[in-house]
């Protein structure tokens, strides 16, 4: 088949949407699939090494606002595709997609990773004007729907109105278990963020308003014990608001900053650095690709109690839930890994163990290749 991956972010460029699209395409093209990725050109990142077994066509455009970003010219691009698999949302792409399906008649699968939210009043205005006028038309119009979960789905902002009868449950999002695994802590890098003999409470991810780190941050300078440390692996977005509150709270010395880290290099040491994960998420996080990432290595997580990540965690087995913005229940959990190190490590071994069963890249490979050849 010639499939078309059609996704706002796509790497170098750092986030998850990107990520899962990258190895979805790979998947199907280890099967015998001709794929080609359209993604908007960031310009100021390098693209020298992108993949040699699919092909990635970056849109120019100077209308470029958050990580979407109008490129009309992706309608007349589309053309000859059998099938379209649309990583939602795309704001400025997923229109033309959905055109190409109304004018040409052309099939999409619309994989919707997360509700979005603006966090300005103008922000908030364009999404509310959008949501009714098109959003609804795009997910109504794909000839199947792929969810991370069907409980994330129900409360998620299309809930109300998907169609059910379309939908294909499956866990969109994997693990490379070879590049994610149990190592020992490089002792080069806790030299480098001065970490000896710290509990190392791991964070990993883009640093936006949704992703809870301004809880974290709370929560830890609510905990008295000074060997709890955290690591913050993650840029953009809020990262001057979030360090200010650090200086503010004069945790310097326990949160340590350590920038965006490469999937492919440095960002599987920094998994083995921590001692487990957490994800605070208070909206929108359908999934959580990190928590993946730090069970495949070992690692216990605490995520918050919405539908999208805490269908990833078996509770008090293999990691926490805590409840959504509520630092005081999080500073427990927190301490409880912490002080616990025999129950974090036998919750990191059940931890690998579910993600090899269940979340391999080939897994979710094979099960997306089914779901393309019916659509």
């Amino acid at each position: 088949m010639k499939i078309a991956e059609v996704v706002a972010t796509f790497p170098p460029y750092h986030g998850g949407m990107g990520y899962v699209c990258f190895h979805n395409a790979r998947e199907l093209a280890l099967r015998g699939h001709d794929v080609t990725v359209f993604t908007i050109d960031h310009r100021r990142l390098s693209y020298k090494n992108d993949p040699e077994s699919f092909r990635v066509v970056r849109l120019k455009t100077p209308l470029i606002y958050g990580d979407g970003g109008m490129v009309p010219q992706l309608y007349s691009k589309l053309i000859n595709f059998d099938i379209i698999h649309l990583h939602y949302p795309f704001f400025g792409g997923a229109e033309y997609v959905y055109l190409a399906s109304l004018f040409r008649r052309q099939k999409y699968f619309l994989t919707y990773h997360m509700d979005v939210y603006g966090n300005t009043p103008f922000k908030k205005l364009i999404i509310g004007a959008y949501e009714p006028l098109l959003m609804k038309k795009i997910i109504r119009r794909a000839v199947l729907i792929g969810s991370p979960g069907i409980k994330y789905l129900k409360k998620s902002k299309v809930g109300s109105f998907i169609p059910w009868d379309k939908v294909v449950a499956f866990p969109h999002a994997g693990v490379d278990i070879k590049k994610f695994c149990p190592r020992q802590k490089d002792k080069s890098l806790v030299q480098k963020h001065k970490l000896q003999g710290k509990i190392i409470v791991l964070f990993v991810g883009n640093l936006q308003p949704f992703k809870g780190l301004h809880i974290l941050i709370d929560a830890i300078s609510r905990i008295k014990d000074e060997s709890i440390a955290l690591l913050v692996v993650g840029g953009g977005y809020r990262e001057k608001t979030y360090k200010r509150q650090v200086k503010e709270a004069r945790l310097e010395a326990r949160v340590i900053f350590a920038g965006q880290k490469s999937p492919d290099q440095d960002l599987p040491l920094y998994y083995n650095l921590g001692d487990f994960l957490v994800l605070p998420s208070t909206h929108s996080e359908s999934f959580g690709l990190v928590v993946l990432e730090a069970m495949a290595s070992g690692k216990p997580a605490i995520v918050s109690s919405l539908p999208g990540p805490s269908q990833l965690i078996e509770n008090g087995t293999d990691g926490l839930i805590a409840r959504v913005s509520d630092v005081n229940d999080l500073k427990n959990k927190i301490e409880h890994l912490a002080q616990e190190r025999t129950v974090r490590e036998m919750m990191g071994l059940a931890a690998r163990k579910k993600v090899i069963v269940k979340y391999t890249w080939e897994k979710i490979g094979e099960q997306l290749a089914n779901i393309m050849a019916i659509s």
